[in-house]
């Protein structure tokens, strides 16, 4: 059945559009569809992790989002009664200097809904809008399409329609139909005696604009108030251990918000405004077993749901969409086998299981903290969570020919920040001098891109880049980039025919890929920044690429 538009993306959160971003930028059509009738208001989740600016700096919306982007500060902990003394202040995540590997070494926070319009704008470039009001009703999957059945309001009347699509991809929340119509289990558990209620208010600036602030205990009653980094007038809040503010809407009940706020924190000093958006919330630990359904996929809070604690949700959804995004464009342009898509829940399935039980005894061991000692060990953040150890060597796509014995490794693995084995992170590196195709200084980030695996030999002879660019021509155009990289200090003979040749001057790239003095080493990154190969037999060149094209 043939379809106008390839893939329908439901849900335009931020796991949808960078998907959707994603696949227009692979040359594949999208939709985006969202069934509120506007753009959502609330910071909600704003911190983004240091692995997350690696995915926008691929997909070329990072320069607008370290624009609007602030640093996490300090928290500050008050005494009660009184609300006003300040007794701890912890650095929750300590600042760490980045380095030639890792540019964006440090977390910020960044609204949610500020994210959201730079993604859009970017969206927006390649012709495509976010479809509001619209809801899908429920689809029927075929041998060669889905056909999604859509509800969409205009003026208060609703249209419907039909609409086939090669896929269909479920971003839509934890409340997913996506994931409800393909009747996949969504096991786990809600922590019941964990009521929250948490959203965006109006104040005037009588607290510390330069720091996050707390009072109370999280295993009974407190409040958490974190400024806006955005908008000067704005405060994110989160009050627990209060059943009075169940039934607070942003439009009924501010006084009961504003009493709680009042009687946990002993600040009446504090003057409130309007409530720009709030929610309720208990934390719920659950995920998928499986995150495809033949031609229909999950990504994001559709897929699995966790505590708030260490600030992996948006940021796991976003890696969702990006590890889907090249993988599902190859398959629709017949570039790829379908058997690629599996490896979208072979690699994501093991890390999102390894990050609920990280935030979920990360959120445990801070509302059970009783002492001061235990309070204060609990706003510590490990490394581990700004998710340079995501990793997937577990892969059967990634090949590793210089590995002794199994080489295998958790899911969040310290080791794979700077590894550089196949399933890592891919480094960066600069100081790179580009000799062809044009004289420039370059880094590794500025060369890689989100929809070409890019090639990276390193030393060999002549033949063998004879070798390797003769295998490399014989895959989908476009497809690949080859890069031949030389050391600064020994002569190279330049084969013709590479993409692009660089000289590492300052060793860097050597360096960050732990690359021996002689032979042959070939290393292949995805679009997703990951390591797919690391490779001394050009055999397993063909090995590797027989998996991703057709």
């Amino acid at each position: 059945m043939p379809t106008s538009v390839s893939v329908l993306v439901v849900g335009a959160g931020p796991s949808g559009l960078i998907l959707a971003l994603s696949l227009l930028q692979n040359g594949v059509s999208v939709r985006i569809i969202e069934k509120e009738v506007s753009h959502r208001v609330g910071e909600r989740g704003a911190g983004i992790m240091p692995r997350t600016f690696e995915v926008h700096n691929l997909l070329g919306t990072l320069p607008d989002i370290l624009n609007s982007a602030t640093s996490i500060p300090s928290h500050r902990v008050y005494e009660l009664p009184g609300g006003t003394k300040v007794t701890a202040e912890h650095n929750m995540m300590p600042y760490i200097e980045p380095t030639y590997h890792t540019p964006y070494a440090n977390p910020m926070a960044l609204g949610q809904n500020y994210l959201e319009e730079i993604l859009r704008k970017h969206l927006k470039k390649y012709g495509v809008e976010v479809e509001l009001a619209t809801t899908l009703e429920k689809f029927e999957q075929y041998d060669n399409h889905v056909a999604a059945h859509l509800l969409k309001l205009v003026e208060g009347n609703a249209t419907s329609e039909i609409v086939n699509f090669a896929y269909l991809v479920g971003a839509d929340g934890a409340h997913s139909t996506v994931r409800k119509k393909l009747g996949l289990s969504f096991l786990g558990e809600c922590i019941q005696e964990a009521y929250m209620k948490v959203g965006d208010i109006e104040m005037e600036e009588r607290l510390d604009r330069k720091f996050w602030h707390f009072w109370g205990e999280p295993r009974s009653k407190m409040v958490f108030i974190r400024p806006s980094g955005q908008d000067p007038n704005v405060y994110n809040f989160i009050v627990s251990g209060d059943d009075n503010l169940i039934n607070v809407t942003a439009t009924s009940g501010r006084e009961n918000l504003i009493q709680a706020i009042e009687e946990i924190t002993g600040r009446k000093d504090l003057v409130f405004k309007d409530i720009r958006w709030i929610s309720n919330y208990r934390p719920n630990v659950r995920m998928v077993d499986k995150f495809h359904v033949n031609r229909v996929f999950l990504a994001g809070d559709a897929a699995h749901c966790h505590s708030p604690s260490g600030g992996q949700g948006m940021n796991s959804s976003s890696q969702d969409a990006f590890n889907l995004g090249w993988k599902l464009a190859l398959v629709a342009k017949g570039l790829a086998p379908p058997s690629l898509l599996d490896s979208y829940d072979e690699e994501r399935l093991p890390v999102i299981a390894e990050m609920l039980n990280l935030t979920t005894k990360l959120y445990k061991t801070t509302r059970n903290a009783s002492t001061k000692e235990e309070q204060a060990a609990s706003w510590k953040r490990g490394t581990e969570f700004y998710m340079f150890s995501v990793n997937y060597r577990t892969s059967s796509f990634v090949i590793d020919d210089g590995a002794s014995g199994e080489f295998v490794g958790p899911a969040y693995n310290l080791e794979s920040a700077t590894a550089a084995r196949a399933g890592d992170r891919a480094p960066d590196a600069p100081e790179l001098q580009q000799i062809s195709p044009v004289r420039e200084e370059k880094s590794l980030f500025q060369i890689f891109g989100s929809s070409y695996h890019t090639v990276l030999v390193f030393g060999g002879s002549t033949e063998e880049h004879k070798t390797v660019l003769e295998k490399l021509a014989v895959l989908p155009k476009e497809s690949v980039k080859s890069v031949l990289v030389c050391p600064a200090n020994k002569p190279n003979t330049i084969t013709e025919g590479f993409d692009v040749v660089l000289v590492d001057t300052g060793g860097y790239a050597f360096e960050g890929y732990h690359i021996p003095k002689e032979g042959l080493h070939v290393v292949i990154v995805r679009p997703d920044g990951v390591v797919g190969a690391r490779l001394t037999v050009l055999q397993n060149l063909d090995k590797y690429f027989s998996k991703i094209f057709l």
